[in-house]
């Protein structure tokens, strides 16, 4: 089984989503998370909106950092888990919404002082994430930040094929158990600059197969 089809079957059980996750990273994910909501929050009471929360683990760090947020998942299950990893101390601090990314154009425009999106847009087609990432821009005020960490297709060769090959087996087998595949995004800079937003940093991770895009409205 490749570890892609892997994640999207620890996803179908929560409670068992964050040590899968570590373990497919080798401990990275920890690290990228950490970094997601560094670049997410710069001062204290940043409104952030977070898409696709999962179990809390951004969410916990945003509000850490003395971020305000607005937390959406389309799993009822994962917006359980995440409440509870909260807690009480900074329940007045997030709003969890059950709704799917899709669906953040119902959500108030010039609002958002950043917004952080976390392995999930590869779950989406090139149209979904044109629409996402175009309505997320919208939500940003003047000056916001949009933070994005996802699976990518690595820049060099050799690399594409060593993730080729170990994605091979994932369409059978992702269909089978899960009923759904994710890809890498071909480029995500790109596909964030389409947008209209400057892109401040990339970084790439495991061996370019992710990255964390920073881009910044104008003002």
């Amino acid at each position: 089984m490749s570890s892609l089809v892997l994640m999207r079957w620890l996803e179908g059980s929560p409670e068992r989503y964050d040590a899968g996750m570590r373990a497919l990273t080798f401990g990275r994910i920890t690290d990228l998370h950490a970094a997601v909501a560094d670049a997410a929050v710069v001062e204290r009471d940043d409104r952030v909106l977070e898409i696709g929360c999962g179990t809390g683990s951004v969410t916990g760090l945003l509000l850490e950092r003395g971020a305000q947020v607005m937390a959406i998942d389309q799993s009822p299950e994962m917006l359980e888990i995440a409440a509870a990893r909260v807690g009480i101390a900074d329940a007045d601090r997030v709003e969890w919404l059950e709704q799917t990314a899709a669906e953040i154009d119902k959500l108030p425009r010039d609002h958002f002082d950043a917004v952080a999106i976390c392995l999930c847009l590869s779950d989406m087609s090139a149209g979904e994430r044109a629409f996402v990432l175009r309505e997320a821009v919208l939500r940003l005020v003047p000056g916001g930040r949009l933070v994005v960490a996802d699976e990518v297709r690595p820049r060099k060769g050799w690399r594409r094929v060593l993730q080729s090959l170990w994605r091979l087996p994932q369409a059978p087998l992702g269909w089978l158990l899960v009923g759904s595949v994710s890809r890498p995004i071909p480029d995500l800079e790109a596909e964030i600059l389409a947008t209209g937003l400057t892109a401040c940093d990339e970084q790439g991770w495991l061996m370019g197969t992710l990255s964390l895009v920073v881009a910044e409205r104008e003002k």
